[in-house]
């Protein structure tokens, strides 16, 4: 299992888009997340490991209601106690996870989701059963579909609504000045100005997330060119080698280009006595 854990960058798994994972994690657990930061306080991690090995993760001490970092933590270990069990090397971490990026959580439940797949067996799974009822969304309550429903129908309002929310944003400055402040005016621009932050959060993630990959992709092109130019090998094969270990490297691998073999001086000619 530990061998099989060491996912690296250019997996498959780390170009699955956040409403993919979400999508795939809302089915498995019962849940109803609309953001991947949602998985920052760890519960979730805990129990899709718990799907993959039932019965070998610590359930009881897995705080799903937990709101503050020293309760994320408390279920992290749970996690790491896991990883340790199963000999599973992916380094947890929890202080980036903790502060709720959703670059780093995006990237753990890339990570993870990747990893269930490849070792899920396939077993009926019980996500509510297995938490005892508990909800991820309020502290200590129990599941209830009917209160689950409409959560998830103003989650999909806010995705579908938040496009046209730019087009009526340059008559609010008309609104302002023709009628008074009121508190229904007010609500109505904390609104908008909810859901433009939403927006702007989630391109933010994506511009993060093409960065990192043109950086990780020039660093390759970078490290090919310098191989080239730092060696006069006539042994194209040696060469080659060289080239598909960097074009073939993770971001956790560290290739380091042969040197090049040191010229030979040239034997200079005896001057004849």
């Amino acid at each position: 299992l530990g061998a099989m854990s060491s996912i690296g960058m250019m997996d498959p798994a780390f170009f699955v888009g956040k409403n993919e994972l979400l999508s795939w994690l809302n089915e498995l657990l019962d849940l109803n997340y609309s953001k991947v930061e949602q998985c920052a306080n760890g519960a979730a991690y805990c129990q899709i490991m718990d799907a993959c090995f039932p019965g070998e993760v610590a359930m009881k001490k897995v705080m799903f209601d937990a709101k503050h970092e020293h309760d994320f933590v408390k279920n992290y270990k749970v996690l790491q106690t896991l990883f340790d069990k199963k000999q599973i090397t992916k380094h947890i971490e929890v202080t980036k996870l903790c502060k709720a990026k959703p670059l780093d959580n995006l990237e753990m439940l890339q990570w993870i989701k990747r990893y269930f797949d490849m070792h899920y067996g396939g077993n009926e799974y019980n996500a509510v059963e297995r938490r005892g009822g508990l909800s991820f969304a309020s502290t200590g309550a129990k599941e209830n579909t009917a209160t689950n429903k409409p959560a998830a129908a103003k989650t999909a309002t806010v995705k579908t609504g938040a496009v046209r929310v730019a087009r009526p944003a340059s008559s609010s400055a008309p609104k302002r000045a023709g009628a008074p402040a009121g508190a229904g005016g007010s609500s109505a621009n904390d609104e908008q100005v909810a859901k433009l932050t939403e927006e702007m959060t989630s391109m933010k993630l994506t511009v993060a997330e093409l960065e990192k990959e043109r950086d990780f992709y020039f660093g390759k092109l970078r490290d090919v060119e310098i191989t080239c130019q730092t060696n006069e090998r006539t042994d194209v094969g040696s060469l080659v080698e060289d080239i598909q270990k960097i074009l073939y490297s993770t971001a956790e691998d560290v290739v380091v280009a042969a040197p090049a073999p040191e010229a030979v001086p040239e034997a200079q000619p005896v001057a004849a006595a």
